[in-house]
């Protein structure tokens, strides 16, 4: 399980990133979904060892939604719609909690699953 927290703290690492280069008027390269560390996770593992809980279903679609979210925010600072992007940034900041959420979830069933 540790790998969950791993990509989680990987997460959480990316958006913090993403967010302090967005502050210093920097665009920042995205990747696409599949090539982020939760992504490859994603691809690599979580969905072959995990797939069957109940908490799992429904990650790989909120993932896909939140990189369309990071490509309108990149999109707006690039045309310089500050006011669109800080309110993308709010939406942005929404459903990567709600990522780190729904990870946590599966490592707290995974724990439950697995304690005596």
């Amino acid at each position: 399980m540790i790998e969950i927290a791993t990509t989680r703290m990987e997460h959480i690492r990316w958006v913090e990133q993403i967010k302090a280069a967005l502050q210093k008027g920097k665009l920042p390269q995205m990747a696409n979904y599949c090539d982020c560390e939760l992504g490859k996770w994603l691809d690599e593992q979580g969905k072959k060892k995990y797939g069957h809980l109940k908490e799992m279903q429904g990650l790989e679609e909120k993932h896909r939604e939140f990189h369309q979210t990071a490509d309108e925010l990149i999109k707006l600072f690039e045309n310089r719609n500050y006011d669109s992007a800080e309110i993308m940034l709010r939406e942005f900041r929404r459903e990567s909690k709600d990522l780190v959420f729904l990870l946590t979830m599966v490592e707290y069933r995974l724990n439950e699953i697995n304690s005596p």
